[in-house]
């Protein structure tokens, strides 16, 4: 297999999970925004005296996965739209760099996400909950 192939391969790959991503941004996204933006300022969601965003992650898995994709899959699907068109705008010899950059962005942006939903929800994963959790 030549280095081009491969390299092809890996770029419809990525092409992939940025559809997939917009695909996750138009569906989950205007659940999440109805849910903490108009339901629970409106009193149509339970009225409580928590957070709506922890009461939506809170000791739950399916939510919790539900807003980790909603949320990684809008930031891949922007980034990598957002280098793809700086590219076309005529940056196109610092393609190499606006991609690396949109990675990094994208695997930071991931793993505080993900250390965001575990402070809300510590007892997500057993055995892995914060001192201060038990």
């Amino acid at each position: 297999m030549s280095k081009m192939s491969t390299v092809a391969r890996f770029h419809a790959l990525l092409w992939g999970v940025f559809s997939l991503g917009g695909f996750i941004a138009a569906f989950f996204l205007p659940i999440l925004i109805y849910i903490n933006n108009i339901a629970y300022p409106l009193g149509l969601w339970p009225v409580t005296s928590k957070d709506p965003t922890r009461l939506l992650v809170i000791n739950q898995t399916v939510s919790t996965l539900f807003v980790f994709a909603a949320v990684g899959g809008s930031l891949f699907h922007g980034i990598f739209r957002l280098s793809a068109t700086l590219a076309e705008l005529g940056l196109k010899k610092q393609e190499a760099k606006i991609t690396a950059l949109g990675y990094a962005i994208i695997a930071v942006g991931l793993l505080a996400l993900g250390y965001y939903l575990w402070l809300l929800s510590p007892n997500i994963i057993p055995g892995l909950a914060p001192p201060w959790s038990k």
